[in-house]
């Protein structure tokens, strides 16, 4: 359908842009949000996190112009690089997620202590593999397929959305409505969007984005519990 394939172009610039504006320090200076430098210790397991990361948005934004254009063969070659990069993400993401709060045990984020934090980071790396993995076994389902993968794409972009000054002082930065409520208002604005486009339901993707914010809004509220907080403090301590 000819308005889907503009509708997932003009989808995956939007998020490619909040990425590159939201990670900009990181990009120029190699600073963490709060403006600090990033622990000499892990800067080589973040720099790779952060690449992939990247990497993962791009490729996600050439593949929706591939389908765009047609060009079906390369798509599907370039789906397998996509794939290693997610595996990468994958693999480097709980060990950022441990490394951190181990360095920085003093930290605050999103209303949280840096140990409690753990939880959602988590959260984001289960739910970015687990669609990533649906994403690939529907490969051969286009419905299915590219929004379990625009799922992926938006399950990883609240890194970059709390890194914005202009977002953070609409949603704030504390709590899952500051971390997560970006994306959640994206996701949102897609499936409008797009129904409004093509005349259609997307039913994969709504299902998906209904359980991604029930997801991630569960991992907010169990990371400040005393049970969560007991096992991040051993976790944190190795």
């Amino acid at each position: 359908m000819k308005h889907d394939r503009y509708f997932y172009s003009l989808t995956s610039f939007v998020l490619l842009v909040l990425m590159l504006i939201g990670f900009q320090k990181f990009y120029l200076e190699g600073k963490e949000a709060n403006g600090s430098d990033v622990p000499h210790s892990i800067l080589t397991l973040v720099i790779i996190h952060g690449v992939a990361l990247t990497i993962w948005v791009v490729l996600f934004f050439v593949q929706s112009l591939l389908i765009a254009s047609k060009n079906r063969q390369l798509h599907m070659k370039l789906g397998w690089v996509a794939a290693s990069v997610a595996l990468i993400i994958a693999a480097s993401g709980p060990l950022v997620a441990i490394a951190g709060p181990r360095l920085q045990p003093g930290r605050h984020v999103a209303g949280m202590t840096y140990r409690q934090f753990i939880l959602p980071m988590f959260a984001e790396i289960t739910a970015f593999t687990v669609l990533v993995a649906l994403g690939l076994y529907f490969r051969k389902r286009p419905g299915i397929h590219r929004s379990m993968m625009l799922l992926a794409t938006l399950s990883i972009i609240s890194g970059a959305t709390v890194r914005t000054h202009f977002i953070s002082q609409l949603f704030g930065t504390h709590g899952w409505i500051g971390l997560f409520g970006p994306a959640f208002v994206l996701g949102a604005g897609i499936l409008i969007i797009r129904t409004l486009m093509t005349r259609s339901f997307d039913r994969w993707f709504a299902a998906g984005y209904i359980g991604l914010i029930c997801f991630y809004v569960a991992a907010m509220n169990l990371a400040v519990g005393e049970s969560w907080t007991s096992i991040a403090e051993r976790i944190a301590r190795g």
